[in-house]
């Protein structure tokens, strides 16, 4: 942990005029020595003795992939490159007769190592776009979608309030809330949709930024 030495300015009479060098300038220098390390790559540091902590920005790939390294006492290590964490995205399957919305596919992306799911893409109530019904639970996902593994860590569920569409109604207002669930008979991990709202014909529900930490 890095400390700030600064010079610092008493009241008068002991500091009636502050002094541009000595007190300002100074202090200004003081923060630069401190987080300089931070514009220098490990092997800018040469046989430079540094502290144990020490930490300076490393980039890789032709600087493609900048990550924070710390000074080992014997070594430079590098933090996790959490660009190459994450699965690509794979489709999730719906339960009929629900269906995802056309362009919008229903996909999910994993964190392995942050044990992080994210989802996108968005749910008709049918493939008519009837409306969907409000302050019911509707489980949007197949038994086999997403396994029990993958249910959140906080007791198995999460809530996530999500956008909606096509109001109908003068001044009306339309939302979901999205449960992440653990479910059995079969065990799985199941998305819900409650929607709330005034009801319009072809209204879908949006899954995008919905997550959630297993």
């Amino acid at each position: 942990m890095a400390y700030f030495n600064f010079n610092y300015v008493t009241d008068p009479p002991n500091d009636e005029l502050v002094n541009d060098d000595t007190q300002l300038n100074a202090n200004w220098q003081e923060v630069a020595d401190k987080i300089d390390p931070f514009n220098h790559q490990p092997a800018e540091f040469g046989d430079i003795v540094v502290p144990v902590g020490t930490e300076a920005f490393d980039p890789e790939n032709a600087g493609s992939d900048y990550r924070i390294a710390v000074w080992a006492g014997d070594r430079w290590v590098r933090s996790l490159n959490h660009t190459t964490t994450w699965t690509t995205w794979q489709s999730i399957a719906i339960r009929s007769p629900r269906v995802a919305r056309p362009d919008y596919p229903v996909e999910a992306k994993i964190d392995a190592y942050a044990r992080r799911v994210v989802l996108r893409g968005g749910v008709l109530f049918n493939a008519a776009g009837d409306a969907w019904p409000t302050n019911t639970n509707i489980e949007i996902t197949t038994d086999t979608a997403i396994q029990v593994g993958l249910a959140p860590v906080n007791g198995g569920e999460s809530y996530q309030q999500t956008a909606t569409g096509q109001i109908t109604t003068a001044n009306g207002f339309a939302e979901a809330i999205v449960r992440i669930v653990k479910k059995t008979t079969p065990d799985r991990t199941g998305i819900e949709i409650r929607y709330q709202g005034d009801a319009g014909g072809g209204n879908f529900v949006m899954l995008d930024g919905i997550e959630w930490w297993y």
